[in-house]
């Protein structure tokens, strides 16, 4: 079975090398390897079941055929639990890239934290607010916008102090775009933050300088 898992992993690995060498290992990429595995598997196992059926021709039903079966089964089941895991987004089972095409959502953030973490940011004061150091970061459940928010200080301005709101769109393979710049009220800001947090977006790390 390992030997299987060997042979079905050459093509995507070989894959793997020429993206880098390329510059293409963005999120397509990836998704391409995955679904190019998953074939090699569907492959494999039909090649699997041919060998058994061609043993039974031979032997008939024995019981050193019995183990192999067993064993094959046993492996198999672990395989497609793995392929088959209902996790969100890029860390679904890499059986599903079969039928599924290529879309940003099915690519997770790996840096988007937890609901519980989210409950605590929805509740407290974010830092951005008083401290010019830190910034806010927030992104779509898509994986395509992502909103920037900081602290700015101006005594010659009319407003002394404010929070710049960024909103950038992220591209495969390419620097993010920014699309727009506001400047809010630290009240706006709050409000902002509080409103996108409760509509789906998720706080993650800095995407553009």
């Amino acid at each position: 079975m390992l030997l299987n898992l060997l042979v079905a992993s050459l093509i995507p690995f070989f894959v793997w090398i020429i993206q880098i060498v390329m510059g293409k290992t963005g999120p397509k990429a990836t998704y391409l390897r995955r679904r190019i595995f998953a074939y090699g598997i569907l492959i494999v196992l039909i090649l699997n079941v041919i060998g058994i059926i061609n043993i039974y021709q031979e032997v008939g039903d024995s019981e050193a055929l019995s183990r192999v079966l067993v064993r094959n089964i046993f492996y198999w089941i672990i395989l497609f639990k793995f392929g088959l895991s209902k996790k969100p987004n890029e860390d679904k089972g890499f059986i599903y890239s079969i039928w599924q095409p290529y879309k940003a959502e099915y690519i997770a953030d790996k840096n988007k934290i937890s609901k519980s973490q989210k409950n605590i940011l929805e509740n407290n004061q974010p830092e951005f607010l008083s401290d010019e150091t830190k910034e806010g970061w927030l992104i779509d459940q898509q994986n395509i916008w992502c909103k920037r928010f900081y602290l700015k200080n101006n005594s010659n301005a009319d407003l002394k102090q404010y929070v710049v709101l960024q909103n950038g769109k992220i591209l495969p393979n390419q620097d993010p775009v920014i699309t727009k710049e506001l400047k809010l009220t630290i009240k706006e800001a709050k409000s902002d933050w509080k409103y996108y947090l409760n509509n789906g977006w998720l706080p993650t790390d800095k995407k553009w300088e």
